[in-house]
């Protein structure tokens, strides 16, 4: 369902826009006659417009409904995680399970740690191990 979202977005997008340039530039070139500049708005608010404006419509729902199943992805991971660990985590080892680079995993445990009032425990390497509270 969701490939044939996207290609019905990206074929209302790859039609909608250039046709809405043309026909916009046709309304305003001076030298367009009175008459081509009726059937060129026309064009631009029966068909191509519309077409523009519902396949962004569709492609920012899809871009919304994946970043919503990433936060649940990554908050499922993050639970299961604490819970297996209790409640012991290192950035390593959540950026491995969770798939993510070591500065996006340092970010979302800062914000749970934030969240949820956790302890840091520094690792004889440098690293941190974030103790959340079970």
């Amino acid at each position: 369902m969701k490939l044939l979202q996207k290609v019905i977005a990206g074929f209302l997008l790859v039609f909608g826009v250039p046709l809405s340039l043309v026909a916009l530039t046709e309304i305003t070139n001076p030298q367009t006659s009175p008459q081509d500049k009726d059937e060129a708005l026309a064009a631009l608010l029966i068909l191509t417009l519309p077409a523009a404006s519902v396949g962004g419509w569709v492609a920012w729902r899809l871009y919304k409904a994946g970043d919503k199943e990433t936060r649940d992805r990554l908050r499922a991971t993050f639970y299961r995680l604490i819970k297996e660990n209790n409640g012991q985590l290192s950035v390593l080892y959540f950026a491995m399970e969770a798939q993510l680079s070591g500065e996006q995993a340092r970010d979302y445990l800062d914000e749970r740690a934030k969240e949820f009032n956790a302890t840091f425990e520094p690792l004889d390497d440098g690293g941190i191990v974030y103790q959340f509270h079970l």
